[in-house]
């Protein structure tokens, strides 16, 4: 029998060890499976944001164009694009590259391998979302040094929710308002017939049925009505190509609430491990008054408490997150050029 394509994707990568070198979409799918492991064995990453889903997704829905890049050794892996942007010809970039959460150097021995292909090839880097720990970037740009010059951005910042201890531990770090807030909010939804039920990790038909359902309450929300919902593109297609990957992994958790049997509020989001992606969640804007949004978030982190989860990123920085996340956990951001000087 012929070699099947996504075979004959795995050979090539396979191959494909040393410095950058351009792949093909197809080749970085087929090695999703060792991306991901990658990253689950770097504890200096976002386990959920630095992984193949959230990056693949991202880029096919938002810059499928981009000629994309790998570099690959035993316990390391660089994954990068060539940017689209005005006045950066020749630039790679993360995958992702909007929000800046995931890290495209991934495994210890990833920035020597990123500084060894700039050496063979000097071009402009831009790298979001990477790890803190300062001999991570050491190790990157010791060997560039008098070469390449740099900068360091704005760093990305998450809320990230301490779990251990369980959720009892958790109520006991917020204030006695907020708690008194929570209480209250689910009395007016019990009161008003909410319904919370949990979904995890449908077949595909469900999954679709279930992210059309999920698309017309999006249009519902204060977030669809004014024009800035997930229903609209390119978000829509970023989160239809994410969901079934993590179905199909068996990370995708969704809850939804329902009031006479119709959808009124939702949060989806990935487990990794022991940590939790909180990815969307909205609600009907005709139910704003009975809180539901507090409601839906107090029972994820009652439900991922029970599947004894170490950790709920709620994602980028905002008002209402600081209220649930113990602490904003800060990424750094470089952009390296040649023949620069490096400046904080």
């Amino acid at each position: 029998a012929a070699p099947s394509e996504d075979a004959t994707n795995a050979r090539r990568c396979a191959k494909l060890q040393g410095p950058m070198q351009p792949v093909t979409r197809a080749e970085l799918e087929s090695i999703a499976a060792e991306w991901d492991t990658l990253v689950a064995a770097d504890a200096g990453v976002d386990p959920f944001c630095a992984g193949s889903a959230w990056q693949l997704s991202f880029h096919d829905a938002f810059e499928p164009e981009r000629s994309l890049w790998l570099a690959r050794a035993d316990a390391a892996l660089v994954v990068l694009a060539e940017s689209r942007r005005l006045g950066a010809p020749g630039m790679l970039e993360p995958l992702e590259n909007m929000w800046g959460f995931g890290s495209p150097l991934i495994g210890p021995g990833a920035a020597a391998l990123l500084a060894a292909s700039l050496r063979e090839r000097p071009r402009p880097v831009l790298l979001l979302g990477l790890p803190a720990a300062r001999e991570r970037l050491r190790d990157l740009v010791r060997p560039l040094a008098g070469r390449f010059g740099g900068r360091s951005l704005d760093p990305t910042t998450r809320y990230v929710a301490s779990l251990e201890g369980g959720l009892e531990a958790w109520l006991a770090g917020r204030s006695r308002a907020f708690r008194r807030n929570l209480r209250a909010a689910r009395r007016r939804s019990e009161s008003a017939g909410i319904e919370l039920h949990r979904v995890t990790d449908p077949d595909p038909d469900e999954l679709s049925a279930l992210y059309a359902e999920i698309l017309s309450l999006e249009s519902r929300s204060w977030k669809g009505l004014a024009g800035r919902g997930a229903d609209s593109e390119p978000m829509q297609s970023f989160y239809a190509g994410m969901l079934p990957r993590l179905a199909q992994a068996g990370e995708l958790r969704v809850l939804l609430a329902k009031q006479a049997g119709r959808l009124v509020g939702y949060l989806y989001g990935g487990l990794v491990g022991r940590h939790f992606r909180g990815l969307q969640f909205s609600f009907d804007e005709t139910v704003r008054q009975l809180g539901l949004g507090n409601v839906l978030q107090l029972e994820m982190l009652r439900w991922l408490c029970e599947l004894e989860a170490a950790t709920y990123d709620l994602g980028g920085q905002s008002s209402y997150k600081a209220r649930w996340g113990e602490e904003g956990c800060e990424s750094p951001s470089l952009l390296l050029v040649p023949d620069g000087d490096f400046v904080q």
